[in-house]
C-alpha cells in the first residue's frame, strides 16, 4: 500500500475517536468549565468555534486520499503528528471532564506544541490556500485555550494572587501576550488569518463580562485593534510578495 493512502487510512481512524470522546462528553466539559469560571474564560456560544474546526478538518482529511504521490506532499511532512494532535485533543476532553483540571493544562499545553509543529511544517513547504487553513484556525483557538485552561486551574485552587497581582492583573496581561503571539505568528508565517480568529475569544469574553471591567474593555478593544491592523499588513505583504515574484 503507498505511504500517503497508509496516512489517508490513519488519519480519519484517530479523528474519529477524537470525535466520539467529544460527543461523548460535550456537556459536561460546559458544566466543568462553568463550575470554574474565570474572567477570562469567553462566552458559551465562543465554543461553537469548534464545530468549524472539526468540519474543516474532515475535509482536510478527506483530501489526503487525493494526493497522488507521497514526495511533497502534506502527508510526508506531518507523517503522525496530526494523528498525535486528534488522540490528545480526544485525552483532553477525558481528563478535563475528569476535573483532573492540572493534567488537562498539560495535555492542552501538548496539543499546542503539536499544532505550532504542524502549522510551522505546512508553510515551510508547498501548500494551497486550503492546506493550512483549518489549523491556522486550530492553532490559534487553542492558543487561546490554553491560556483559559490555566486560568480555569487557578479559580479551582481558589488562587487569588500570583506574584501580588489578582485576576484581572493576569488577565490583562495574558490578552496582551496573546495579542504578541497573534501578531508574531502572522508576519513570521505570512497567515492573517491567525490574529482574526484571536479576536472570536476576545469576544466572547466582552460578552460574558457584560462591562463589567471597564479596563478589560479597553484592553479588549486596544488588542482587538491591533489584531485586525496585523491582519491587514499581513495581507497587504502577502499581495506584495505576490506581485514582486
Amino acid at each position: 500500500m503507498p505511504k500517503q493512502r497508509i496516512w489517508a487510512i490513519a488519519y480519519p481512524i484517530a479523528f474519529g475517536l477524537m470525535i466520539f470522546l467529544n460527543y461523548w462528553s460535550a456537556t459536561n466539559v460546559g458544566i466543568v468549565a462553568d463550575n470554574n469560571q474565570a474572567i477570562i474564560q469567553p462566552a458559551g456560544f465562543a465554543f461553537s468555534i469548534w464545530g468549524l474546526i472539526y468540519i474543516l478538518l474532515f475535509i482536510w482529511i478527506i483530501k489526503r486520499f487525493f494526493d497522488n504521490t507521497w514526495v511533497g506532499s502534506l502527508a510526508s511532512r506531518l507523517t503522525f503528528w496530526p494523528i498525535v494532535n486528534f488522540l490528545l485533543n480526544g485525552l483532553w476532553i477525558v481528563v478535563f471532564t475528569q476535573q483532573l483540571l492540572v493534567v488537562s493544562t498539560l495535555v492542552i499545553a501538548a496539543i499546542l506544541t503539536t499544532l505550532v509543529f504542524i502549522h510551522t511544517s505546512i508553510t515551510k513547504g508547498d501548500y494551497n490556500w486550503f492546506d493550512r487553513l483549518p489549523f491556522s484556525i486550530y492553532f490559534a483557538w487553542v492558543t487561546v485555550a490554553t491560556i483559559v485552561n490555566v486560568f480555569a486551574v487557578t479559580a479551582s485552587l481558589e488562587v487569588e494572587t500570583i506574584l501580588g497581582l489578582g485576576e484581572l492583573d493576569w488577565t490583562l496581561i495574558m490578552l496582551a501576550a496573546a495579542t504578541l503571539i497573534g501578531s508574531i505568528v502572522a508576519f513570521r508565517y505570512s497567515d492573517w488569518l491567525y490574529p482574526l480568529v484571536i479576536l472570536w475569544p476576545f469576544y466572547g469574553i466582552y460578552v460574558v463580562n457584560e462591562n463589567e471591567y471597564s479596563s478589560l474593555n479597553i484592553t479588549l478593544l486596544i488588542t482587538s485593534i491591533v489584531l485586525v491592523i496585523v491582519a491587514l499588513i499581513t495581507v497587504v505583504k502577502k499581495f506584495r510578495t505576490k506581485q514582486t515574484a
